[in-house]
């Protein structure tokens, strides 16, 4: 005897629905994607060379990074950096982590585009916002700035800020009590600056739907 472990072989193998399950003579069982299956695999009974046994134990430690995604997104949509943080706490080695988030976005099943697209219009149908308050909160999120700025602009286009400006505008007047003179008009135009709307929009929405008769008043001394 020359006093070496002897290898570990390949029990069973059972595939169904895109996935494999591989039972190793050490008590392990294997589940991953049969596209991951690497070609020569040994037969059953037969002993698994050592690199073909590692690159299975990275497809499944990958498989069930992706079923970990599913559940994480299937709660909440999140963006890459949330999702990449959540897998490594979890205890996930990061380059498979990396390796499934790339293939997610490859593939369209999840992209901080996508992430970035969906919360524009949840937050547009909950109320009237500007395109720098969309992309401020995408990027404090983890949405990289440029692609925050580029969705953002994308989903509400100048046209539509300006009518969602006097959105806003009218709700704000419903709201105050007095005349629409000089100082109202200021506080309407700090008040939609806040929700993200350009300062000329904002000024512009706010005059245009000041109550009749009282947008040229003066504020009293």
């Amino acid at each position: 005897m020359d006093g070496t472990e002897p290898g570990i072989r390949l029990l069973s193998l059972d595939r169904g629905d895109g996935e494999a399950r591989l039972a190793l003579s050490d008590g392990t069982v294997l589940e991953l994607a049969t596209s991951s299956l690497p070609t020569g695999l040994p037969a059953c009974g037969e002993v698994l060379p050592a690199a073909m046994l590692a690159a299975l134990h990275e497809a499944a430690v990958r498989k069930q990074i992706a079923r970990r995604l599913f559940l994480e997104l299937d709660r909440r949509l999140r963006t890459r950096a949330d999702l990449r943080s959540r897998l490594l706490t979890a205890g996930f080695p990061p380059g498979p982590v990396d390796e499934v988030l790339e293939r997610f976005e490859e593939t369209g099943v999840h992209s901080d585009r996508r992430f970035a697209e969906a919360w524009c219009r949840d937050t547009l149908r909950a109320k009237p916002v500007g395109r720098r308050l969309l992309a401020d909160r995408l990027a404090r999120s983890g949405v990289p700035p440029p692609l925050a700025a580029a969705v953002a602009a994308e989903q509400l286009p100048p046209g539509d800020e300006a009518a969602l400006a006097r959105t806003a505008a009218r709700s704000w007047w419903r709201r105050q009590r007095g005349v629409a003179d000089a100082r109202a008009l200021a506080r309407g135009q700090r008040f939609l600056i806040g929700r993200g709307f350009p300062p000329g929009t904002a000024a512009d929405a706010v005059r245009a739907t000041a109550p009749a008769g009282n947008e040229d008043e003066e504020d009293p001394a």
